[in-house]
């Protein structure tokens, strides 16, 4: 390599940047490569303290140039987590798509910010029309549209409070004075509605606006995970008896752990009846949408036009590079943001309904819509739904392999599966004659979870659920099609290292 240590004058960026894609691409290529090995780690593994020796952390006064830069590139790839790995199956992404990186190289070489128009026209209009378009597949008609959030908890935010200016304006001005501390208030104590599975960011936003944890009402949900209706309904009658102000419910599509989706058209009804704004998290499951199977056999999105806002992350279900997150509104897209959440920033925003950022609660605007709307032209809409598809048949024959293991102490927490997480106990063969109450199998989770992570053969999550000990929970996504090379390798890998624990200490 070529070591520079200053940089370059302008007319040569073109020269340097060819010279340090060539020496990238000779890295990542053979990086995205080896995750289909099926050999090959999730991860090398390293807590903090030995992390912070194995690779160079410190700061230079004089820059180390290409043989600097490129030394930490390579330690980064070395030591981070292989998304692209068909066994990473943590969280509710996975590794993105030869489209997604070269959207993602789009986005560095213009350095744009949609803000305002005039700095960023095509990707603005981008913005504009993937939104648009999302919301119609919603059937959010032909006024919906609207904006990019730096990720779901950032939407399900916006989403509120665009919730409280709309239905109580005058907090913008004179701030959050609720009955009886101002008897002369057109509102009570603000008070939101969302399921016990629902997205912590429905309390970090609650507390961020100074609404209060405490007056969020946890409403209690079904077998299934799904939001009880008619104790939601209970709950709003019980605040308004309390001179309360009941404002926003909060349905959710895919809940985090179990993958329930809340039944929107009847929470809608509710919603409507008692003048509260229905926001749905889809944060996972409103990618469903691109799949027409489902949207022809499931019941999962039925209702979601009538909400008033809507969270949907691409970068979970859809393989776009994090983060991607949208909140749309059938009430005339972006423009419903910008008119209860403008500030009027005149040296910044002159007026064109285009100037995306006087919708949001901050200012500069990374353009993330360009990397849906590339892997929308990229794949289209058929070719996204069958990702969904293709993740939804291996997660079901995953159960299936699950269930058939059940003599050898494996468990389903629910039969059928909800959605794409996959959740089970575990409980090993020198365990399984004890009592039922000897048997902490909690601890058993956590045990092999952390043991499973650390050996960088899988990386997989457990979770807790209220009245019910700790379970293995797997996600399933798009990268994880060979549920007999990879997943049963996983059931095979647990019944392994569960052999090497001493349960009885």
């Amino acid at each position: 390599m070529v070591n520079s240590t200053q940089s370059s004058p302008r007319k040569d960026n073109a020269v340097e940047l060819d010279m340090l894609l060539g020496y990238m691409k000779e890295l990542i290529i053979p990086y995205v490569d080896s995750a289909s090995e099926k050999e090959s780690s999730v991860v090398e593994y390293y807590p903090p303290e030995k992390l912070e020796k194995l690779v160079d952390f410190s700061l230079p006064e004089n820059g180390g140039g290409v043989e600097g830069a490129f030394k930490s590139i390579k330690e980064t790839l070395k030591y981070s987590v292989n998304g692209w790995n068909p066994r990473f199956m943590d969280k509710l992404y996975a590794g993105t798509n030869p489209i997604g990186v070269i959207s993602e190289l789009l986005i560095a070489t213009l350095n744009s910010n949609v803000h305002v128009y005039h700095v960023s026209p095509v990707l603005t209009m981008m913005e504009v029309h993937v939104t648009r378009a999302v919301g119609q597949l919603l059937g959010m008609g032909a006024n919906t549209g609207g904006l990019l959030c730096p990720g779901g908890s950032a939407s399900n935010q916006l989403a509120m409070v665009t919730a409280r200016n709309t239905l109580y304006p005058s907090i913008k001005d004179t701030g959050y004075m609720p009955r009886p501390f101002n008897p002369a208030a057109e509102y009570g104590i603000l008070k939101i509605f969302t399921s016990k599975h629902s997205h912590y960011s429905v309390d970090k936003s609650a507390q961020i606006m100074g609404l209060g944890v405490d007056n969020i009402v946890k409403v209690p949900v079904d077998e299934d995970g799904k939001m009880q209706v008619a104790a939601l309904e209970k709950s709003i009658q019980e605040s308004i008896g309390l001179g309360e102000t009941p404002f926003f419910i909060n349905a959710t599509a895919g809940t985090t752990v179990m993958g329930a989706f809340d039944p929107i058209q009847e929470i809608s009804a509710i919603a409507k009846k008692y003048n509260c704004w229905l926001h749905v998290d889809g944060s996972w499951g409103g990618s469903v949408v691109f799949s027409e199977k489902v949207m022809r056999e499931k019941p999962w999105l039925v209702g979601s036009h009538l909400a008033d806002t809507f969270t949907m992350n691409p970068h979970k279900l859809l393989g776009v590079p994090l983060q991607c997150s949208m909140l749309l509104t059938p009430h005339n897209g972006n423009l419903l943001f910008a008119k209860h959440n403008t500030l009027k920033a005149d040296y910044l925003f002159h007026g064109n309904p285009y100037d995306l950022g006087e919708g949001t609660l901050g200012c500069g605007r990374r353009p993330d819509a360009a990397k849906m709307f590339l892997s929308w032209k990229y794949y289209g809409r058929c070719g996204l739904g069958d990702r969904i598809d293709q993740a939804l048949a291996t997660a079901e024959k995953f159960a299936d392999r699950v269930k058939e293991r059940a003599s050898k102490g494996f468990k389903l927490v629910k039969d059928p599966c909800p959605f794409l997480q996959v959740c089970f106990w575990y409980v090993p063969p020198t365990l399984a004659n004890k009592p039922a109450d000897q048997v902490d199998l909690s601890k058993i989770t956590r045990t092999l979870h952390q043991k499973i992570n650390h050996s960088g053969e899988f990386m997989i999550d457990y979770a807790p659920l209220e009245g019910v000990p700790d379970f293995f929970r797997i996600v399933i996504n798009a990268p994880t099609v060979d549920c007999d090379r990879d997943l049963v390798r996983l059931l095979d890998a647990i019944e392994r290292v569960a052999k090497e624990v001493d349960w009885e200490n």
